[in-house]
């Protein structure tokens, strides 16, 4: 790895070309800005792709950020940290990191060791509690926060109480343009002699581009050589999701109002060059937004230093923008408004050329050039400030785990579900499918789609609920085997079985993406639910883990009910097994065993009730007492198990019940605060990376996949779906604790 020439080295971090939307565009636009101001600068570019994205980047590009992947965003600090940058320039917009609310940005911010200025490219009236609390820790770890109009800096004191020291405005930057006539511009698009609307952008349902096709009727008839530009590619994510349909819908609604001929769609993503002169040919630029809610847009900022007529929907930076006379609003939605003020300005030539010399002197300011330097200045005063100031970072752990692969689960699924068993790497068909695995699998795929969405996240969270859906009876229970042929064997649900189908299913209540899922998984949960008063401990565990999933998105007082009444049972359950020397729910230590403590720390968390924390507490503990030695986990092994008096067995430790420890740990931490429970954590995760009883791993790094077991002298060395996705869940849990914060707890041995 080179190092940068330290004389002011920049990491900027954010989206950038050949990435194709507008933060990356300004990301270009700035790092050449500064370095432009200053010969001193040396730029390097730290760019973020989104899922899928196979971009060529060009050679200022030194690292890359994969969106949804959490271990590069430490390891990006790494790298810049060590790279002799002095600072970081960081885009914000939470839909550009990885993580709920883009929450990955975080764990970027916190392990690096130089001063970061952020610009904000959005900021919300009423932003939910994560994305408040994300941005009130970007302030903590930042030097500065820039906006880029005043309304963005009202709203951060208002909404987010960040202090007024923190932010500095700065507008959005824009190209130099010479002048052009206008008249030629329009030769060269084919169009002389008549009169244009233009508007710009990545092509989306909240452009408003139907409110102008609407106004067109009208104006067409007033001047029937109108025609309306609308110039940018559909957004890559709406293509991904929806394809054209919003650009045909608007298509076809133009070709029902006779006005297609009056419509033209250039649909490319233009260069800054190719966009000054499609704004400088424009009679009049629309503006027709949908949502007040936007205190950034480069569109406008670009349209008013072209010297364009805007014309736009109040949304707040519109608002700054176009006042005194600088441009014309009209109401959200309302095309006939829109029609009127258009057809006013083209009849009033001289009214159209005060607006667009009144736009132009405004921005003057705005150009690169002058942004340039205007950050320049806040790069001087930052880094002097930094000087004498070292940051104590904590140890990177977030970059010692490993990536979440979906690699193996992959492998392992096909259209039906997930196939039961491998023989090493490969799948064996011949095991078929069961309603276990695909719950188990369900609940992963929900967690890692909550992480980073992408096609193959949703689709995975699909084929499972599909198999738990083709399982399901009309009375609720559930066929648990199906053949590699797709026939479900005579062998009717297990206890266990159906407790993780409606954890499965409580999980998909809360954080499948779509409506469809969650009303299936509602009806499929609460149809199998009659028969939960006959489970055992583990399988009325899973079912109250599904229960308490489900808190917040429905009906609260059932679910909670439902809740504190297995959650009772679990406690009576326990109190009449309990001895001296015997802390558990049943006479023997089977598998699983930490998910029925898992289970009544989270029913704590949702009833208040301290009988289930104290026996959450308890039972835990003992499992502590059996099951860690010297720092390490060393499992009850599933060949003879456990029972009171006995031996604990140790052949055949099984992933499903480190993973069950990892769970189990952390639920303890939310509900105690006791940090110890993070060691644990820890320590039983390591369990899977060689800390166990034979120095072994039991995950391979390889495949993604995990083997099958511990036996008396080596592993398992076959890679099924139990142990799979019993890795795959710890290490979601993982990766969801170095987000909070946590992961830096005392490394030291845990009390005795």
């Amino acid at each position: 790895m080179s190092v940068v020439d330290p004389e002011l080295a920049i990491a900027f971090v954010g989206t950038y070309p050949p990435r194709r939307c507008g933060i990356a565009t300004f990301t270009a636009s700035l790092s050449s800005a500064i370095a432009g101001a200053s010969p001193r600068v040396a730029p390097m570019i730290v760019a973020i792709s989104d899922a899928g994205g196979q971009y060529e980047y060009p050679g200022e590009v030194r690292y890359e950020i994969r969106q949804g992947s959490r271990c590069d965003y430490a390891r990006a600090a790494e790298f810049i940290n060590y790279s002799g940058a002095q600072l970081v320039s960081l885009q914000h917009e939470h839909g550009i990191f990885g993580g709920d609310d883009g929450a990955y940005v975080l764990d970027l911010l916190a392990a690096l060791r130089v001063p970061t200025i952020a610009t904000l490219h959005t900021v919300l009236e009423h932003p939910s509690r994560s994305q408040r609390a994300i941005v009130l820790r970007m302030a903590s770890h930042c030097a500065s926060l820039v906006v880029m109009s005043q309304i963005a800096a009202d709203l951060l004191g208002r909404s987010y109480d960040v202090g007024r020291d923190k932010i500095t405005v700065i507008p959005h930057g824009i190209p130099e343009m010479a002048p052009h006539s206008r008249e030629r511009l329009k030769q060269r698009f084919g169009i002389a002699g008549r009169r244009m609307l233009l508007t710009f952008g990545l092509l989306g349902p909240s452009k408003g581009i139907e409110v102008v096709v609407r106004a067109l009727p009208r104006l067409t008839r007033e001047f029937p050589d109108l025609l309306y530009f609308v110039v940018g590619a559909t957004h890559p994510h709406i293509v991904a999701r929806h394809g054209e349909a919003y650009r045909t819908s608007l298509e076809r609604e133009a070709e029902d109002l006779g006005v297609r001929d009056h419509l033209v769609f250039r649909d490319q993503f233009v260069t800054n060059e190719e966009l000054c002169s499609y704004i400088q040919a424009a009679d009049v630029f629309v503006s027709p937004y949908h949502n007040e809610a936007q205190v950034t847009s480069g569109a406008l900022s670009y349209a008013m230093g072209a010297g364009a007529a805007v014309v736009s929907t109040p949304y707040w930076h519109a608002t700054e923008l176009l006042a005194s006379g600088r441009g014309r609003l009209f109401p959200f939605g309302d095309s006939a408004a829109l029609g009127g003020i258009v057809s006013e300005l083209l009849s009033a030539p001289a009214e159209l050329e005060r607006i667009r010399a009144a736009a132009h002197e405004f921005t003057r300011p705005f150009s690169w050039p002058r942004i340039g330097r205007t950050y320049s200045d806040l790069v001087a005063q930052t880094t002097a400030r930094a000087a004498d100031v070292r940051r104590e970072v904590a140890p990177v752990r977030a970059s010692s785990l490993p990536e979440l692969r979906l690699d193996h689960l992959l492998r392992l699924t096909d259209d039906t579900g997930i196939i039961q068993h491998a023989t090493y790497s490969v799948p064996s068909r011949r095991s078929g499918y069961c309603v276990d695995d695909n719950a188990r699998a369900l609940v992963v795929a929900l967690r890692a789609d909550r992480l980073a969405s992408t096609e193959r996240t949703r689709r995975l969270v699909g084929t499972y609920l599909g198999y738990l859906h083709a399982a399901q009876k009309d009375d609720g229970s559930f066929r648990n085997l199906m053949g590699y042929d797709r026939t479900f064997s005579g062998i009717d649900d297990s206890h266990d079985c159906v407790g993780r189908a409606l954890w499965a299913l409580g999980s998909t209540v809360a954080l499948a993406t779509d409506e469809g899922s969650r009303r299936l998984a509602t009806e499929m949960f609460w149809r199998a639910f009659p028969t939960v008063r006959e489970f055992g401990p583990r399988g009325t565990a899973t079912t109250m883990l599904g229960l308490a999933a489900q808190l917040g998105t429905g009906p609260a007082a059932r679910t909670r009910d439902a809740l504190a009444t297995l959650a009772d049972g679990l406690v009576r359950r326990y109190h009449a097994e309990v001895g001296s020397d015997w802390r558990w729910f049943e006479p023997t230590l089977t598998y699983d065993n930490a998910m029925v403590p898992l289970a009544l720390f989270e029913a704590y968390r949702a009833t208040g009730e301290r009988a289930s924390l104290r026996v959450a507490r308890e039972s835990l503990e003992f499992l502590e007492e059996v099951c860690f030695a010297d720092g390490r986990l060393v499992l009850v092994g599933n060949s003879k198990w456990h029972t009171r008096g006995g031996d604990k067995a140790h052949a055949d430790e099984q992933a499903i019940d480190a993973a069950a420890f990892v769970l189990a740990f952390r639920a303890a931490h939310a509900a105690t605060g006791d940090r110890h429970c993070l060691v644990r954590m820890r320590q039983s995760f390591a369990w899977f990376l060689g800390k166990n009883r034979l120095a072994l791993p039991l995950y391979d790094s390889a495949t993604g996949g995990c083997r099958d077991g511990l036996g008396d002298t080596s592993v398992n060395e076959n890679q099924g779906a139990e142990s799979t996705i019993s890795f795959l869940l710890a290490l979601l849990e993982m990766l969801e604790l170095a987000h909070d914060g946590l992961e830096h707890a005392d490394e030291g041995e845990p009390r005795s």
